[in-house]
């Protein structure tokens, strides 16, 4: 018989293990939330308002009002709190219909005023350099650089890009929808490589976008070379929004009474002040949304950006043959190009090539292109 009160943690818990594990496409995305989510119930328990654990008696829409006002205070965008609040409801939900609970809570949405405002945000390509250099800077941001050439050289999905594997890419294109998964709502395309980005997809094996932790240098073959642990990357949101800091994509942070929030001076850096709270501008998202607008004022046909982002589908014999054309996207191919010679006009960190410096040429891709076909 179902109990009318219980822990949502252990609901959430139980709905990762029967449900979202394995049967949602993207599980990494559920749990990024549930994260987030925690972590406000921790709040709720340290500020007195829940004894030990938020229980499904404590859901109500104050609860909820809190948790979104916590997440616009992280500066996070109205569609990425939803997605929060899915997962919550989703938890409570299945505890439902599994007859763990007598009932579920309503969780309500985020108004409708304040979904669409992360993508008003579209980053400059002042920034996008100072972006890149941040993210070059340092080796433990390398798979952060190559998120950032594969968002803005193919308007790809964030979690599409998450999900890459070597495998996907071959025959000069990216197949974002992996061999053995079906389509969803949210279309994953094929997109030529863009000269610019080749450079930095050439050698990878396995799973493309893959964190690096540095080792404890006793640990090191040679003292001189550092060394690291690689592991699969499936959420970029605390190294993106440390690299928007470092580039000075960022804001200062003020409480709910309009003063300026400070963070205690750091021993080990041997700082004597106090020093603003920053918040980074954008997320991963931003990227995609950036690149489209970009094509866009490039005059990019618009059935070709749409292509790319994954905004429409094709008939069977259009998806199984139609990228198989040397001239697949042959003016998104030129924008991105365009996209990326503008770039150049403030750094040229994305022109260097894992053998050093490197000069794209969309023309020598569109050659090899052709050749292939005739072969």
């Amino acid at each position: 018989m179902a109990i009318k009160d219980m822990a949502v943690a252990t609901l959430i818990d139980i709905w990762l293990t029967d449900h979202v594990a394995t049967k949602t496409e993207a599980p990494i995305r559920y749990t990024t939330s549930v994260k987030h989510i925690l972590r406000f119930f921790e709040q709720e328990r340290k500020l007195g308002r829940v004894a030990s654990s938020v229980m499904v008696s404590d859901v109500n829409k104050k609860l909820v009002d809190r948790f979104i006002k916590f997440r616009k205070a992280e500066g996070v965008g109205g569609w990425t709190i939803n997605r929060d609040l899915k997962a919550l409801r989703g938890a409570l939900n299945h505890g439902w219909k599994n007859e763990l609970i007598e009932s579920a809570p309503f969780v309500h949405d985020v108004e409708a005023r304040d979904k669409a405002k992360p993508r008003d945000l579209v980053y400059t390509p002042e920034r996008v350099a100072a972006l890149l250099e941040a993210a070059a800077s340092r080796e433990d941001r390398k798979h952060l650089f190559l998120y950032i050439m594969i968002a803005l050289s193919t308007c790809g999905r964030s979690w599409a890009i998450l999900d890459l594997e070597s495998a996907q890419i071959r025959d000069g294109r990216i197949h974002f929808l992996a061999d053995d998964r079906g389509q969803t709502k949210k279309r994953r395309s094929i997109v030529p490589i863009a000269p610019t980005l080749a450079p930095w997809l050439e050698g990878i094996k396995g799973k493309v976008i893959v964190s690096r932790k540095p080792k404890a240098e006793r640990n090191w073959a040679d003292p001189a070379v550092p060394e690291f642990f690689e592991y699969p990357c499936y959420d970029l949101g605390d190294s993106f929004e440390k690299c928007l800091i470092e580039a000075g994509i960022c804001r200062e942070v003020f409480d709910d009474e309009g003063n300026q929030v400070f963070l205690p001076a750091r021993k080990k850096l041997r700082e004597t002040e106090p020093r603003p709270k920053l918040k980074g501008l954008g997320t991963p998202n931003t990227l995609r949304h950036t690149a489209i607008t970009e094509m866009h004022r490039r005059g990019v046909p618009e059935a070709q950006i749409d292509a790319a982002a994954g905004h429409v589908g094709d008939g069977t014999g259009k998806r199984n043959y139609r990228h198989v054309r040397p001239d697949y996207l042959a003016e998104f191919m030129a924008g991105v190009e365009a996209y990326w010679a503008e770039i150049s006009r403030y750094t040229d960190v994305h022109l260097r090539s894992h053998g050093g410096p490197k000069i794209a040429s969309l023309a020598t891709a569109r050659a090899k292109a052709r050749t292939k076909t005739k072969e």
